[in-house]
């Protein structure tokens, strides 16, 4: 677990917000347009994010998604996708379809010219979105970097997934939820080229597995 500093510091700004039209189940292969640049659905009324975006580490990244498993059949949805490098690498690697979501415009405008720099806009849509509101059964693997209670909060839609799909999350785990697979990743402070790393320069992944084993209390 971080220290209390940097929980306050986390990624993904969401907040409640109005919706766009949620992917029918099963449509995000078929929906990733060929250019995501473009504006998916209306766009939400801007609001100060519940926290702060901070970058998930390319080590980190990597190491999510060697965990995911992906295949070239799966669709990876990236709940709170800061600068798109999540999806972005996940169709660079296995030449996925991949859908990244964050309620920031910012964030969204950036991370839609990544996916243009990064020649993946075939493959890669960038949406602006509050995720709590959104079907997720589009998708067989899920990336997270949220703070633990909001982990909490996506269960219901979580659960709903297919069989044997994967959700990965960066730094936090997801009470209830027992995780298949726990992993220590060592990033030297500062030297991700990113503006924030923990201090320590630890970090850890949770893998679940849909339906995930319940998690039992400690008495």
């Amino acid at each position: 677990m971080r220290p209390l500093l940097t929980c306050s510091l986390l990624t993904a700004a969401f907040v409640t917000a109005a919706t766009p039209p949620a992917p029918a189940p099963g449509s995000a292969p078929e929906a990733a347009p060929a250019s995501p640049s473009a504006p998916a659905g209306p766009i939400l009324p801007e609001r100060k994010p519940d926290v702060i975006y901070v970058p998930t580490p390319q080590k980190v990244v990597d190491e999510m998604l060697r965990m995911a498993e992906l295949t070239p059949e799966d669709v990876v949805y990236d709940l709170g996708c800061g600068d798109g490098r999540i999806v972005i690498a996940a169709a660079k690697l296995r030449g996925v379809k991949a859908v990244g979501y964050d309620i920031d415009p910012e964030r969204v405008k950036e991370a839609r010219a990544n996916v243009r720099a990064a020649g993946v806009e075939h493959l890669v849509r960038i949406e602006q979105a509050d995720v709590f509101t959104l079907d997720l059964t589009g998708a067989n693997v899920i990336t997270l970097y949220l703070l633990p209670q909001l982990n909490v909060r996506l269960m219901p839609q979580l659960a709903r997934l297919r069989p044997g799909a994967r959700i990965l999350s960066h730094n936090f785990d997801m009470r209830g939820a027992k995780p298949v697979e726990v992993r220590h990743v060592t990033v030297e402070p500062g030297g991700d080229g990113d503006f924030f790393v923990d201090e320590d320069g630890n970090h850890t992944v949770y893998k679940w597995v849909v339906p995930w084993e319940p998690e039992v209390a400690p008495r």
